[in-house]
């Protein structure tokens, strides 16, 4: 069975079951906060994805994570998990997901903004995942779903550079 199969029945039962006590979005913070800890430590990360370590050695080395999670064969397991949880939690609040992608970090008015206009054009409540990428140069890119709207600065450079070459 795939890892990310593996991650999705696993975050269902941990979702139905934080949903039975009503702790779904508390459990959905500390699971994204566990998954930044293990992407941000880049320690941990080598520790996690070095195959040569044993699984019994990475629990007494790691001693932060849950046996469970560590006597997996695919030791990024709790990054698959905490996607699918999300997931789950947005379908369960009616929430769409749109990651934005921007050159340069917005201001909170900014982002309030952006969320309101989002969420009459999406038609639904919004959750934005805003990445910072400075190559985009300005503007910004939008995806959710199967849509992806790109109003980057270096998209429409490229769009004219295009048409330069061809008069």
């Amino acid at each position: 069975m795939s890892q990310k199969r593996v991650a999705r029945h696993y975050a269902e039962a941990l979702f139905y079951a934080a949903q039975k006590l009503g702790q779904e979005e508390e459990l959905g913070e500390k699971l994204a906060a566990l998954k930044s800890t293990l992407e941000d430590i880049a320690e941990l990360k080598d520790i996690l994805s070095n195959a040569l370590i044993s699984p019994q050695e990475k629990e007494s080395a790691l001693k932060t994570l849950l046996p469970q999670v560590l006597s997996r064969e695919k030791d990024d397991f709790v990054t698959s998990l905490a996607p699918e949880y999300q997931r789950l939690f947005d379908e369960a609040r009616d929430v769409e997901p749109v990651e934005v992608t921007v050159a340069a970090p917005l201001s909170p008015a900014q982002e309030s903004e952006l969320e309101k206009r989002l969420n009459r054009i999406v038609g639904k409540k919004v959750r934005l995942e805003i990445k910072i990428e400075p190559d985009i140069l300005g503007g910004l890119v939008l995806r959710w779903e199967d849509r992806v709207i790109d109003a980057s600065v270096k998209k429409k450079l490229d769009s004219i550079g295009a048409h330069l070459k061809t008069v």
